[in-house]
């Protein structure tokens, strides 16, 4: 009767390490897809920043100008070569998208 209830007992000590180690493994699996999921604050999208960067130069007197004068000889660039660039633009927005809802 005695050795009847040690291994019951020794059966559910190990049957609840085994329980807490798959509810810990769990918890750590779930913060690992968790921080893989987010992205990280500190990063910067260059892109924004060199699209955002002619409109508000455009507010400084000094460089005003010269931000006009450019985007004037933006204009002799050839059609393809704008569209070329636009299309770039887009797909790497497009490409961001993906990796964010995982498309």
């Amino acid at each position: 009767m005695r050795n009847r209830f040690l291994q019951l007992f020794y059966d559910f000590a190990l049957e609840s390490l085994h329980n807490h180690k798959r509810v810990r493994n769990a918890k750590v699996n779930a913060r690992i897809r968790q921080l893989e999921g987010t992205p990280s604050n500190q990063t910067i999208d260059w892109l924004y920043v060199i699209l955002i960067l002619p409109c508000v130069l455009l507010f400084i007197p000094l460089s005003s100008e010269f931000i006009i004068t450019a985007f004037n000889l933006l204009e002799h660039l050839p059609v393809w070569y704008r569209w070329l660039i636009g299309l770039m633009v887009l797909a790497n927005f497009g490409l961001k998208l993906s990796e964010k809802y995982r498309i």
